[in-house]
Order: C-alpha cells, then structure tokens, then sequence
C-alpha cells in the first residue's frame, strides 16, 4: 500500500474522527459526545496532527505528536490509530516510521510514547520496533487502566 503522511487539514477531522470508530480506543477514552473531535481540533490547532493519506487522498490514519512532548525532553506520540479497512495493513508501521523520523530532524536521540495496557497487540508491534518500557502509570489517564511508557533510542 502506497501512503504519504502530511500534517492534517480542518477538513481532514471528519475523517480522522472515522478512523477511530470501532476501537477500544475510542470506547474507554473518546465516548463521551464530542470528545475525540475536540481532541482531534485542539491537536490540529496546535499543529500536532498528521494524516497518513492512500493513493487517492483518503485518510487511513493519524498520529498525534508533541515535538517536547515527554518531560520537554523528547518528541512524544501522543496518539496513533489505523482506520478500520486499514488495520493490519501497515499504517501504524508506517506511521511510527514518520513520528522517528520527525524525530530525527529535530535532532532527537529519543522518542517516547504511552500505550495502555489492554492494548497488546500495539505493544507488541512496539517492541518489536525496539520500544523498551520504561515504567507504568496506574490510572495515568483512566482509574482501571495503566499506561506503559516507551522510549526507542533512535
């Protein structure tokens, strides 16, 4: 599958709000009314938003990312998903390959990211790309659910 990822456009949000349907995602974090479009706005807003795009201009994915966003120290992912006719088909590969190499041109010798821990199957695709843990945050952003830290030394 051919992608180019580009910082997202107001009339992306839409689109990226669909590529969160049907996760787990978006059942414990987003369920609320309204609240993954005002987290998807406040991230275009504050130019931290990134789409990955098909062939034809559709939205397969989007990514989150906070240049200092871990501690101030290192770029950090503060969100990623796959649409669901996407899913498995290297979106979130591709898509983490960008975050690093956003990375690497702001000089960056580390990236960072949460993952929470129902979420094995990102885990595993995580450190398989050489994310190593560096500690877990019970109730970090929901009471009920940790969250691991993962750094990857570029």
């Amino acid at each position: 599958m051919e992608l180019i990822c580009r910082a997202a456009a107001q009339a992306d949000l839409p689109a990226c709000c669909n590529v969160f349907a049907d996760s787990e995602i978006y059942e414990r974090y987003f369920s609320a009314p309204g609240a993954l479009a005002r987290s998807l706005e406040n991230a275009l807003n504050a130019g931290e938003l990134y789409v990955a795009c098909g062939s034809a201009g559709e939205v397969l994915g989007v990514m989150r990312v906070r240049a200092k966003g871990f501690c101030g120290l290192y770029p950090y992912l503060a969100l990623i998903g796959a649409a669901p006719r996407a899913r498995g088909r290297g979106v979130g590969h591709f898509l983490l390959a960008e975050f690093e190499a956003m990375a690497r041109v702001q000089g960056a010798g580390r990236v960072a990211l949460m993952v929470s821990d129902f979420n094995e199957k990102a885990q595993a695709l995580y450190r398989s790309l050489g994310y190593w843990e560096l500690g877990r945050l019970p109730d970090a952003v929901r009471k009920g659910i940790s969250e691991l830290v993962l750094i990857k030394d570029l």
